[in-house]
């Protein structure tokens, strides 16, 4: 018997009138939107504050349930939910959402490591090789977001500091403990930032593109930052192509299928980066005819649940 979220993920693959908490389909801002207001983000994730109905730690911080059933201060769930009360204070108008997004900021600022780096102790089993403790992508690219609006909001230099460092980490190998993978496919080179920093290639779509989101909003800061976004932003065309199966997105490069909430999400993901300038306006067209197709519907729910890219 499917459980609810199963249920809920399933439903997804058909069409985006159903959501929970962990599928919401987040609307874009209108890039007029984003310029009239700088703490909009690309999407508006305000729901994952305020539909939040879980506990909090005994200072006000958010707590994620993990897998092991207990509840834990993990950066990246606290990062995320720091930029999406933000976003939540720019849709109801109401100051409590900016002191928690401040709170959450400075937890950010008070926990990131020397290197630039939230790191994670607590692990999905699905990815039990990933380091002890392990960064990821979209942590750091949460992080910089959030932290970008509370330098806004304040003008204070640590937020703008710590952004910075956590956007310079983006390249740092994995091998050395970072997330940038380097890798060739077919005798071209391709950069990916992982979301799973595991020993071999994932690759997880979402994580990079969220990073590449996180670098745009930092690099007017930083002129070297300015230089990574704009030679990722060129490289990524030719990486999305090998996220295409034919009739449906790849979640990650270990052949692994989108689920049908993570199709509708990564393809929001791509009108934001092409409203960037990012040259995307095929493959998006591409992506939707998969999507609103009910044969690769099907035939991407057969392949996800039966676990084979």
């Amino acid at each position: 018997m499917f459980s609810h979220g199963r249920l809920v993920a399933v439903a997804q693959f058909f069409t985006d009138k159903i959501e929970d908490y962990w599928h919401i389909l987040y609307p874009l801002n209108s890039p007029d939107k984003r310029a009239d207001d700088p703490y909009l983000y690309f999407y508006d994730t305000s729901r994952k504050a305020t539909d939040y109905q879980g506990p909090f730690s005994p200072e006000g911080l958010y707590l994620f349930q993990g897998y092991d059933g207990k509840h834990h201060l993990h950066a990246l769930e606290l990062a995320q939910y720091a930029l999406a009360c933000w976003q939540a204070w720019r849709t109801t108008n109401e100051d409590v959402w900016v002191e928690r997004a401040m709170r959450h900021c400075d937890w950010l600022v008070a926990h990131q490591e020397s290197d630039g780096a939230w790191r994670i102790t607590h692990k999905n089993p699905r990815y039990a090789q990933l380091p002890d403790p392990w960064a990821s992508s979209l942590a750091q690219a949460f992080g910089i977001s959030a932290l970008v609006r509370a330098y806004r909001y304040t003008g204070n230099e640590r937020y703008l500091i710590s952004a910075k460092r956590a956007a310079a980490f983006l390249e740092r190998d994995t091998e050395q403990g970072g997330v940038k993978r380097a890798f060739e496919q077919g005798k071209k080179h391709f950069t990916v930032y992982e979301e799973y920093p595991l020993p071999t290639l994932n690759g997880v779509l979402n994580g990079h593109i969220s990073a590449l989101l996180a670098l745009y909003e930092v690099k007017s800061y930083d002129a070297h930052l300015a230089r990574i976004w704009d030679q990722r932003a060129r490289e990524f065309p030719a990486l999305l192509g090998l996220y295409d199966s034919g009739f449906w997105l790849y979640y990650a490069l270990d052949g692994n299928l989108a689920s049908g909430f993570y199709m509708r999400y990564t393809i929001t993901q791509l009108y934001a980066l092409q409203t960037l300038g990012v040259p995307l306006q095929d493959p998006i067209k591409r992506f939707v005819r998969y999507r609103d197709s009910r044969l690769c519907q099907i035939r991407a729910l057969r392949g996800k649940l039966k676990g084979a890219g």
